[in-house]
């Protein structure tokens, strides 16, 4: 299943968000039930989305700290692409 890490960071850079992306990273490859995705970064909102593929939310939860990440929320999450369906069809409004 596909969860959210909700990490309220202030003061964060982006350089230390990288640093922890790459533990998480290395971190989940040894614990192959929980896998880092990747994060998104918004900065005016001191805030970091980090997405993981796991079996259980309290496995999210610990792999974000354990990276450093201060996840202050897990949430169910569905990954929508524009294609998802197998084909862009054109929107006859857009």
């Amino acid at each position: 299943m596909l969860y959210t890490a909700k990490c309220f960071w202030p003061g964060v850079t982006e350089d230390e968000l990288r640093l922890a992306a790459a533990r998480a990273g290395s971190e989940t490859s040894e614990r192959p039930q929980t896998i880092f995705r990747g994060a998104l970064y918004l900065p005016g909102d001191e805030l970091v989305l980090c997405l993981f593929d796991s079996s259980a939310r309290t496995s999210v939860k610990d792999a974000s700290e354990r990276a450093g990440m201060p996840c202050e929320r897990v949430i169910d999450t569905v990954w929508v692409a524009p294609d998802w369906r197998g084909g862009n069809k054109t929107c006859g409004r857009c």
